[in-house]
């Protein structure tokens, strides 16, 4: 028999279900209720209703769970200047969609659930998820009964599509003797201080395991290549895999190349969260030709709306009004149009007098920065904000980035309405990323904010609007927020 010296039972009773049950039994459950992948963290000594659970260096690591909008907690004493010596802890809380499955099945939410973002540390811990639930596993993380015990598993559980709002976590967890707490313990993938992926029951997960067995464990990117090497260099109808399995044939929208890339592999439009393929999200850009070179091709990396300033008062509209230009081919159709674009502000580094506004970053001390910090359009006579997107905000976008990109090129043929898509073999390979490094690129003028806004009059008078806050980098300053990036070369079969 397994030592039971973990396991707190009175004389005569039955061990508790979450000291018991094994890890098939574990993934059950979590597949009753519509959980797509599974993934278990290894708790130690201090992992307990005393202490936040460390979980990942920065928010970048969690890409792959859904996560609310962050909220910032400045410091209660904090200090003038940015230097960490002389400031208290920020604290950034990210609200989450949590629950707990009991020993039947059923889900239970535990409101308070929260991840706590310290970026001066930087380090992303778990609080909250214990408070105002009935069905936490309260002894498991009291000090007075199991909170000590080394070994002890929690396991996560995504259900829903992560870009959706009903999208949550759903949580188990074990006790250091129960059979899942062991099995999970003997895998040899298993990794004690990261959150550890579960294989589970998907038909994608499968295709991966099966991918990883024919090729063995070459290099981190040898399952996305050996997919990559099916696809690359044939023309290919544009369709979408629906999440239902169910298949459209022919697709075509702006968003169908990125579709078809993931189709191909054999995943449905994000249906299983986490990363695209494996461990990689995938990146579809356009180009005109392989064979030119094309690190100066820009993409976009989100686009986010300001969320204060005097837009947020006055509205688009009169914003673009007031700081954009009339576009002057639709002027001379009789058409009354404003643009606001990059011709419209000094970005970084930029002085021109004859700009009403100047593009700046508050909150910044050379590569220190503080959470209650902005990038902001500002009125050059005034000094007032009229566009601000708040850190928070942009953390906010930049969290759903994952830790490992790959980024693949396409080209497009025939007519606007029946057109082929075809990959290019030379893809980019991103990785490591966190908040920081995208501010300082932005600081260094390596990431541009290239808006797309403009007003058109209509016939009843009033403005049609059209608004899109383009934060965009060149592929070839992509080291600029990533540690690693390589260019690797994939064969078509």
């Amino acid at each position: 028999m397994s030592d039971m010296n973990g396991i707190r039972e009175a004389a005569g009773d039955v061990a508790p279900w979450y000291d018991t049950i094994t890890l098939d039994e574990v993934l059950e459950k979590f597949e009753a209720i519509g959980a797509h992948a599974v993934w278990a963290k290894y708790l130690v000594r201090n992992n307990n209703s005393k202490n936040q659970i460390y979980v990942a260096p920065n928010v970048n690591k969690l890409a792959f769970l859904p996560m609310g909008h962050p909220v910032y907690t400045p410091g209660k004493s904090q200090k003038p200047g940015l230097n960490k010596s002389k400031r208290t802890r920020e604290l950034v809380r990210i609200p989450l969609n949590w629950t707990w499955i009991d020993e039947d099945g059923e889900e239970y939410a535990a409101p308070k659930t929260a991840f706590s973002y310290y970026p001066q540390y930087p380090e992303v811990r778990l609080s909250g998820m214990l408070s105002g639930c009935p069905a936490a596993p309260s002894k498991l993380f009291n000090i007075e009964h199991q909170g000590h015990d080394e070994g002890r598993i929690l396991f996560l559980g995504v259900v829903g599509n992560p870009d959706s709002s009903d999208a949550h976590i759903a949580a188990i967890a074990t006790g250091k003797d129960a059979p899942a707490s062991q099995e999970v313990l003997g895998a040899e993938e298993f990794m004690p201080g990261t959150l550890f992926a579960v294989p589970f029951s998907s038909s994608v997960e499968e295709i991966e395991r099966d991918s990883k067995e024919h090729i063995g464990k070459a290099d981190e990117f040898s399952v996305l290549s050996n997919a990559l090497e099916h696809i690359v260099g044939y023309p290919i109808i544009p369709w979408r895999l629906r999440n239902d399995g169910t298949r459209e044939d022919p697709y075509r929208s702006p968003n169908a190349p990125g579709l078809t890339l993931e189709a191909e592999l054999g995943v449905g439009e994000n249906a299983i969260p986490g990363p695209d393929f494996d461990i990689w999200e995938l990146k579809a850009y356009k180009v005109d030709d392989f064979q030119k070179p094309f690190s100066s091709h820009r993409i976009t990396l989100f686009t986010p709306q300001p969320d204060f300033g005097v837009i947020t008062d006055i509205g688009q509209s009169a914003f673009v009004e007031t700081y954009g230009h009339i576009n002057e081919k639709y002027a001379s159709r009789g058409i009354e149009r404003y643009d606001f674009t990059t011709k419209d502000f000094n970005g970084i580094g930029q002085d021109d007098p004859n700009a009403a506004l100047d593009l700046r970053v508050f909150g910044m001390d050379g590569n220190s920065y503080s959470m209650s910090g902005s990038v902001s359009l500002v009125d050059r006579i005034t000094g007032v904000i009229v566009a601000g997107w708040s850190f928070t905000k942009l953390l906010g976008h930049w969290q759903k980035k994952h830790d490992r990109a790959a980024y693949i090129p396409y080209c497009t043929f025939g007519s606007k309405e029946d057109y082929c898509v075809e990959y290019g073999p030379n893809v980019l390979l991103g990785m490591g990323t966190d908040f920081g490094m995208f501010l300082n690129a932005f600081q260094e003028g390596e990431i541009v904010f290239d808006p797309a806004f403009h007003i058109k009059r209509r016939e009843d008078g009033g403005w049609e609007t059209k608004s899109r806050s383009q934060f965009r980098i060149a592929l070839g300053n992509l080291d600029s927020i990533y540690e690693s990036v390589k260019e690797v070369s994939v064969e078509a079969r």
